[in-house]
């Protein structure tokens, strides 16, 4: 059994990295080297754990990181094999990299035309940036679904039946009959379309904050933002401190670009102020990256209290933050709370980021970062570098939105749906998970996420392949974690379904997750047979 030479030498109690860490090295080390190949079979956490007498979790851990890192597969019933993509990955193409990196004079951007590993083909892995290079774990986080006619709680977008459709027609027609027309088919100003900018000052003034037109530049969506300021703020290496769990594309957005995320875990009223300052003290990180506002994915709000102390404190030790107001338009209980920005006293603390997209509709890729006069002149020439300019076309059709007062119709219509449809989930879930010992909820007060823990020891994972065979699925909760932890948490999705499906979903989320029980019960006794699988397609 070739496992037992890969891990012998894990035995010894040797101090330094985490054991997790070490098992993840062993595997990949012995995958390049070709002692494991792809399809041979890796010990299950049990047989692994008793090997070395670890706890299973952190044997579970490790594994969660290899399958992150597409180096191996694992299958409920079946077990855990290296994979056809991680074999390749760590022996043929590592191994052509050496071969070209040596022909090269160990200077792979020196190497002659042609020097690669065969003749007339490219060895595009010798040439990948570190920046991409760092994407490959995350591209192998992301869960397979498969095709088919599913409940989906998994994405994270409005519902399309509320998507202002007719209200954007009218708009289009009567722009282009009029003289403003030949403006949608100009560049846009670099910082935005002057109307537009204004019609956002005027849509924050609402929220309390007071913004001046040098302070503000529109965006290509709050993706943009995220990306911005860390091309303005991030180098390799650098800490930044995120929420634990956060959003899975600003992990990998910051991952990508080598940074060292310290995650700070949330309770009942936001991000812990004591894990905030151990890592302020002992890290110096670059920014602090925060949503106050139904946070993605927990759907937690941050206290008015918390908030005030998050801002005393980042400015106490002169740390920025980016503040992502993701969906704050979107508020299902009593009134918004003032945002981080307005609370910061000289307003030179946070940078605040907003969209429009969660509330209209995703094809609306336009957003907003606000700031320091003298952080936007570079945020802004970033962009430049970026895109040049936002859509002329969508800057002109959703001044006009704002201008003729529709987006506050529109808000006030879905609030009320979106609310009801997160009342029938909770609802739901109370109903059909009250037998179901050690399954907990966060109600959230607004925004689209239901963050759902089960018991610890169970996967999401594995819960996903037999949800798949109820037709329903969920966004697999360890995607929002920045380490190899998080898998007995679910995100669901509660504003993209009406009442009548959300409760048919969460009735075939409760029929999968009792097979699931069921499997886990008798694979305790040796009587399971072979799961469900996953299939090889992928859904965001």
């Amino acid at each position: 059994m070739n496992w037992l030479v890969v891990f012998s030498n894990l035995q010894d109690g040797q101090s330094g990295s985490p054991i997790y860490t070490r098992i993840v090295e062993a595997v990949r080390a012995a995958i390049e080297s070709g002692l494991l190949a792809a399809g041979d079979k890796l010990p299950t956490n049990r047989e692994l754990s008793t090997f070395l007498k670890v706890d299973r979790s952190t044997v579970a851990r490790a594994y969660l990181e290899l399958s992150r890192l597409g180096l191996i597969d694992s299958q409920v019933g079946r077990g855990t094999f290296v994979s056809v993509a991680g074999a390749r990955s760590g022996s043929t193409w590592e191994y052509s990299r050496n071969n070209f990196d040596a022909a090269a004079g160990g200077n792979k951007q020196n190497a002659p035309a042609g020097s690669g590993p065969a003749s007339g083909s490219v060895d595009w892995n010798s040439r990948y940036s570190r920046y991409v290079d760092g994407l490959t774990g995350l591209i192998n986080r992301l869960p397979q679904y498969g095709d088919g006619d599913y409940i989906s709680f998994a994405g994270g977008i409005p519902a399309q039946d509320f998507y202002p459709s007719e209200e954007f027609k009218k708009i289009v027609r009567s722009v282009l009959d009029s003289d403003r027309g030949d403006r949608m088919f100009d560049y846009s100003p670099f910082n935005g379309e002057p109307e537009l900018r204004q019609s956002v000052i005027d849509h924050l003034d609402r929220k309390g904050m007071a913004v001046r037109p040098d302070e503000l530049l529109i965006l290509s969506g709050s993706q943009q933002g995220i990306d911005l300021v860390a091309n303005m703020l991030v180098d390799p290496g650098d800490c930044v401190i995120v929420e634990e769990p956060t959003y899975f594309w600003a992990i990998s957005n910051f991952k990508a670009r080598q940074a060292r995320l310290i995650g700070c875990s949330h309770d009942e009223e936001g991000i812990s102020l004591s894990e905030v300052e151990s890592a302020l003290r002992r890290h110096a990180p670059k920014f602090l990256y925060v949503m106050p506002n139904n946070q993605n994915p927990t759907g937690r709000t941050m206290t008015l209290a918390r908030r005030k102390a998050l801002v005393e404190l980042c400015a106490r030790y002169n740390t920025p933050i980016l503040e992502d107001d993701y969906s704050g338009d979107l508020s299902y209980d009593g009134e918004p709370l003032p945002t981080l920005h307005s609370l910061s006293p000289k307003k030179d603390l946070v940078i605040y980021q907003g969209t429009f997209s969660k509330a209209l509709c995703p094809g609306v890729r336009l957003g907003w970062l606000v700031g320091p006069v003298a952080v936007m002149e570079k945020l802004s020439f970033a962009k430049r570098t970026s895109d040049l300019a936002t859509n002329s076309m969508a800057q002109v059709i959703l001044n006009e939105f704002l201008t003729r007062g529709l987006y506050q119709e529109h808000l006030a219509r879905v609030n009320a749906v979106y609310g009801r449809r997160r009342d029938a989930m909770v609802a739901s879930l109370e109903q059909e998970f009250k037998n179901f010992p050690g399954v907990t909820f966060i109600k959230p007060s607004g925004g689209l996420f239901l963050w759902l823990t089960l018991p610890v020891g169970l996967s999401n994972r594995d819960l996903l392949n037999f949800a798949r065979h109820e037709r329903v699925v969920f966004s697999p909760g360890d995607l929002c974690f920045t380490e190899a932890t998080g898998l007995n948490h679910l995100r669901l999705c509660f504003i993209q379904n009406d009442e009548d499906t959300t409760r048919s979903g969460i009735s075939r989320l409760a029929r999968a997750y009792k097979k699931y029980l069921d499997y886990v019960n008798a694979s305790s006794a040796g009587l399971a047979g072979e799961s469900p699988r996953a299939s090889n397609h992928v859904l965001i």
